[in-house]
C-alpha cells in the first residue's frame, strides 16, 4: 500500500466540503466532491468518515437502502 502525503489532510477536506454543502450530504455526494480534490478510493473515504464519526465531528445515519446521510456535528477548531 502506497501512502500519499496530501497538502491538506483528507479529513479536513471532507469537513470543509461538508460545511460548503450546508452541513448535510449523502455519502455518494460527498465522495464525488472529495474525488474532485483527491484521488481517493471509496474504502479510504469510508475509513476516514468512520474516524470523523468516532471523534464526534460528524453523525452518520441511513437515508435509504444503500445510502448514508452525513451530518456535521461540529467543525474543526
Amino acid at each position: 500500500m502506497r501512502k500519499i502525503w496530501r497538502p491538506i489532510p483528507l479529513h479536513l477536506t471532507m469537513l470543509e466540503l461538508l460545511k460548503l454543502k450546508g452541513g448535510t450530504a449523502t455519502d455518494k455526494d460527498l465522495y464525488e466532491s472529495v474525488k474532485t480534490v483527491y484521488d481517493v478510493s471509496y474504502q479510504e473515504f469510508i475509513k476516514t468518515l468512520m474516524k470523523l464519526e468516532i471523534n464526534g465531528y460528524v453523525r452518520v445515519g441511513t437515508a435509504k437502502e444503500g445510502s448514508l446521510i452525513i451530518e456535521l456535528v461540529r467543525g474543526e477548531e
